[in-house]
């Protein structure tokens, strides 16, 4: 099974040829609005457990799935949250810009956006990370 699909079958179109678009540039352009949202902390790699696992902005396409048919796309964004901003606002605002932006660059129909979110970050947290020196983090290794 391929990983691109057609975009267009119009009998038109067809005289210049098919319009095909990856998985990838799909999760890539999802990723990159999911992160410009406000409250969005950033994208995980899907997989629970005990710790939080916050992809770098080069893999953030690796923590979204997509799925897609002929002209249409279903897309699944794991994502942390700021604790300080509403979640279902958050969540919701991830969906739409997914959904606007992927309609607008790739003539994709989006059927649906499913946003998980795994975790809260919390001020303490971003703080506390921030002021922890070397020395601290040796001490807590001990």
């Amino acid at each position: 099974m391929s990983n691109k699909r057609i975009i267009k079958k119009n009998p038109q179109e067809q005289e210049l040829g098919n319009i095909t678009v990856s998985k990838e540039a799909v999760a890539v352009i999802a990723s990159l609005e999911t992160i410009k949202i406000k409250g969005v902390v950033g994208i995980t790699s899907g997989h629970r457990g005990s710790s939080l696992n916050i992809l770098s902005r080069k893999d953030l396409a690796k923590g979204v799935e997509v799925w897609m048919k002929p002209g249409e796309a279903a897309i699944t964004i794991p994502i942390i949250t700021a604790y300080e901003v509403g979640i279902f606002k958050v969540a919701e605002e991830v969906q739409h810009k997914v959904k606007n932006a992927i309609c607008s660059m790739t003539g994709l129909k989006v059927s649906k956006v499913d946003v998980n979110v795994q975790g809260i970050k919390f001020k303490e947290e971003k703080k506390k990370i921030k002021k922890e020196t070397p020395k601290e983090m040796q001490k807590e290794k001990k």
